[in-house]
C-alpha cells in the first residue's frame, strides 16, 4: 500500500540576504567550499536543486571531485514551517537516492544571532542526522576576507569594532581590479551588513576608492583611530552617499527587472537612506516591477 501524499505545506520564506549568499556561493564555488567545507580540488555547482516538496531552502550544492556532493543552507532565523532540521534531513536523503555510493556532508550557515536553539542534527526516536552549524557573528573574519567572493560575508563575523570591520572589506574590496566586479562585491557588502549595522555608517564607510579618498570616517578609521572624526564624516559625506547609494540601488533594480518607468526612477530618488538599505535587500526577491511598485507604496504609507 502506497503512502498517502503528505499535505502540502507553505516554503520557508525567502529574505534577500538568503539568496545573496546562494548567489555568492555559486558565483565563487572553490574559495566558498574551501573556507565552509575544507575541499580543495574540482568543484562544480549543481545547478539544479532536488525536487523536494513541500521542503524547499535557499540552498547551494556542489560536487567535490565527482565524489561527494557538498550542501550548503543559509538562514537568517530558525522559525519555518518545515523545521530547519529536517530539511537538512530530506536533502541528505535526496542527494543519496540521486548518487548512493557519494559521500554528501552539510552545512548550515546562520548569518546573524538568534534567540532560538540552533540545533546540528535532527532527531526523531531511533532516527538522528547530523550537520555542521557555522554561525557568522563566532567567526573570525581573517580567512574570509583573503578571498573576493567572501567579502560580503565577512561583514557578519566576529569584530571588537564594526567600523573598523567594514573598513577593511571596502579596503579589500577596492583592490579588485574590475570596476563593475568591485562595485557588485562593495553592493552585495552593504547588504548583508544591513543585517547587524546602521545603514548610514554602512554607506558612509562602504564605498568605491575614489569616494574613500573624500570619507573622513575612513581616514579617520584608518589612519587616526580615533572616534570623534565619525559623525563629522557622516555629515560631510550624507549627500554624497546618499545619491550614490540611489544610483547603485537604480542600477541593480533594472539589472533584474529591465528599464524601469520615469515615475518609478523618482519614487526610487526620493527614498531615505533608511528606506533605500530596506530596497537594497528587499529588490532580490522583486520578478516584476509591478512588485516594485507595491513595496515602493508601502513605503509612502504614513507610520
Amino acid at each position: 500500500m502506497k503512502n498517502p501524499r503528505p499535505q502540502s505545506v507553505p516554503p520557508p520564506p525567502r529574505t534577500g540576504s538568503d539568496a545573496l549568499c546562494k548567489r555568492l556561493a555559486e558565483l565563487y564555488p572553490r574559495q566558498f567550499a574551501e573556507w565552509a567545507f575544507g575541499a580543495r580540488g574540482s568543484i562544480k555547482v549543481e545547478k539544479t536543486e532536488l525536487d523536494r516538496e513541500p521542503i524547499r531552502a535557499d540552498s547551494a550544492i556542489f560536487s567535490h571531485d565527482g565524489e561527494e556532493t557538498l550542501h550548503a543552507e543559509f538562514q537568517t532565523t530558525m522559525k519555518s514551517p518545515v523545521p530547519v532540521p529536517l530539511r537538512m534531513l530530506d536533502y541528505y536523503v535526496g542527494f543519496k537516492r540521486k548518487n548512493p555510493e557519494r559521500r554528501v556532508r552539510q552545512v548550515l550557515l546562520v548569518l546573524k544571532p538568534t534567540n532560538e536553539p540552533i540545533p546540528d542534527h535532527y532527531q526523531d526516536e531511533l532516527t538522528r542526522h547530523g550537520y555542521t552549524v557555522i554561525k557568522l557573528w563566532e567567526i573570525d573574519p581573517k580567512e574570509l576576507l583573503r578571498h573576493e567572493g567572501l567579502l560580503p560575508l565577512a561583514t557578519l563575523c566576529r569584530a571588537e569594532s564594526g567600523e573598523r570591520l567594514l573598513a577593511e572589506v571596502a579596503n579589500r574590496a577596492n583592490r579588485i581590479k574590475s570596476r563593475q566586479q568591485r562595485r557588485n562585491v562593495i553592493g552585495w557588502s552593504r547588504v548583508l551588513a544591513g543585517l547587524r549595522y546602521d545603514p548610514k555608517l554602512i554607506y558612509q564607510i562602504l564605498k568605491e576608492s575614489d569616494m574613500l579618498e573624500e570619507s573622513s570616517v575612513y581616514q579617520d578609521i584608518f589612519q587616526k583611530g580615533e572616534q570623534r572624526g565619525l559623525l563629522t564624516g557622516k555629515q560631510l559625506g550624507l549627500e554624497q552617499g546618499l545619491l550614490h547609494e540611489q544610483r547603485l540601488v537604480l542600477k541593480q533594480l533594472e539589472r533584474l527587472l529591465g528599464k524601469l518607468s520615469t515615475r518609478t526612477r523618482k519614487q526610487v530618488e526620493r527614498l531615505t537612506f533608511d528606506q533605500l538599505a530596506a530596497l537594497g535587500e528587499a529588490l532580490l526577491d522583486f520578478t516584476s516591477e509591478k512588485e516594485l511598485t507595491a513595496w515602493l507604496k508601502q513605503q509612502a504609507k504614513p507610520s
